[in-house]
């Protein structure tokens, strides 16, 4: 009775997945004879709006983002920084804390001393973060960083995520940076080396989760690989190469750069790179990683001196997410799409697809400001004026500070007053603050 049973109950889920893959395919084939018209690009700006717009970036970073990420988040007794908060910047329930969320607060923390700011404390703040992390979550028989500590620092989560190590190579290496810390940068260094030898992948990149000891998960997650983890890698790798000047680590950025525009835009994948999708040939792509590859890429490219190989494919990777995922109308991308057609008409996959995630917003406010400055093309800077004003009015917290987590797609409307969590600090925010500061600085602007 039971194997005849199966089947009725499974019906149902493979008629939704088949009429997904079929509107799937009629959306792809309608989106090659229509394209929502791009509205609102505006005239290459002038010196007046670009300096205004310098203005309200610089603001909204030394006046908003890092005190309110500074508000509460150290731990005076444990150690560390708790993430979990409100709408106004207070904690919110867990105590825990995560390898990715820690290291991208000491990232933001010492970025933003970098900038300029080195009047706030953040620097000795960045410090006492790297404290914790290396007494705290170094894995002391393994080597590594485990992937979850309690408030008192004792392991809860002993997992190592390679995503998790790239960050913190990025903050340890940008800490030693703004303090000149060489413990800290020998740090980065050698968890270059330990990744190399324990999750290197030979020319296919590397493997991503592990149990504590470095064997590979036991689950499918072991033989999974990130776009997202392979962006975090050539990130650090190409910090560190620039703070080392170590050839070792400017050939490691380049061999993940080189492996990058081969992906075409998926998300996840298996051990040697082919897409895994949703069953029976669906797929969807998220907008905001491949504009965040777009741009570090063009980034990485420059730093390895192989900019000209890179360009086009990043700039592809910016026009499919404009044509595709991009709101013309008011600003905003999407959370995710299809590869082809745009994420308005994509209604077999969801209401959830239209969501306005912030740090989603932020990376496409990186990509179009780039994008503009490498081109010149007026449509690029249509893009990030619209993007800038969204989040300006809808997704940036006027009230109470900081970026709303995700906003609705036609009006802004927040779908959450949390602001921190297990995955979220100021990382994407500072990151893209600084970034289009640097841009506008770089275009003769302040």
């Amino acid at each position: 009775m039971a194997g005849t049973s199966a089947p009725s109950r499974a019906l149902p889920g493979y008629a939704i997945a088949l009429a997904q893959l079929f509107g799937q395919n009629l959306h792809g084939l309608v989106s090659r004879f229509t394209r929502l018209p791009a509205t609102g690009i505006a005239a290459r700006p002038d010196a007046a709006q670009l300096t205004a717009i310098l203005t309200r970036t610089e603001s909204a970073l030394a006046d908003d983002i890092l005190p309110f990420w500074t508000r509460d988040t150290w731990d005076e007794d444990g150690g560390g920084f708790i993430t979990h908060l409100d709408r106004t910047g207070r904690r919110s329930g867990p105590t825990g804390k995560f390898l990715m969320t820690q290291a991208g607060t000491i990232w933001a923390l010492a970025a933003g001393h970098r900038h300029g700011l080195e009047d706030r404390g953040y620097l000795e703040l960045a410090r006492c973060g790297v404290r914790f992390l290396i007494e705290k979550m170094w894995d002391q028989d393994h080597g590594g960083f485990v992937w979850q500590v309690a408030r008192d620092g004792h392991v809860v989560d002993p997992r190592k995520d390679t995503c998790g190590q790239a960050v913190a190579i990025e903050a340890l290496t940008e800490y030693a940076s703004a303090s000149g810390d060489e413990a800290a940068l020998a740090t980065a260094s050698a968890l270059f080396d330990l990744l190399h030898s324990r999750a290197g992948d030979g020319s296919l990149g590397f493997r991503e989760r592990f149990t504590r000891d470095w064997t590979p998960a036991p689950d499918s997650s072991g033989e999974r690989k990130t776009l997202l983890a392979h962006l975090h890698l050539m990130t650090a790798f190409t910090l560190l190469a620039g703070a080392t000047g170590a050839s070792a680590h400017t050939a490691a950025a380049e061999k993940i750069l080189a492996l990058l525009p081969t992906l075409r835009r998926g998300m996840t994948f298996d051990r040697s790179w082919q897409p895994l999708d949703l069953g029976f040939g669906r797929s969807v792509t998220s907008y905001g990683l491949n504009v965040e590859a777009a741009w570090l890429m063009l980034d990485a490219a420059d730093a390895v001196g192989t900019s000209d190989r890179i360009r086009e494919t990043a700039l592809a990777a910016i026009d499919h997410a404009l044509a595709y995922g991009f709101d013309w109308r008011r600003g905003g991308l999407a959370r995710c799409g299809p590869p082809r057609g745009h994420v308005a008409n994509a209604v077999y996959l969801g209401s959830r697809r239209l969501d306005k995630v912030w740090w989603a917003q932020a990376e496409l406010l990186v990509a179009t400001i780039e994008a503009y400055r490498l081109t010149g093309a007026a449509a690029y800077f249509g893009a990030f004026q619209k993007q800038f004003d969204w989040i300006w009015t809808h997704q940036a917290d006027r009230e109470a500070g900081s970026w709303f987590e995700a906003t609705t797609w036609r009006d802004g409307r927040p779908l959450s007053f949390t602001k921190g969590d297990a995955g979220r600090c100021p990382f994407h925010e500072t990151r893209a603050l600084i970034r289009v500061s640097r841009a506008l600085h770089g275009m003769g602007i302040g």
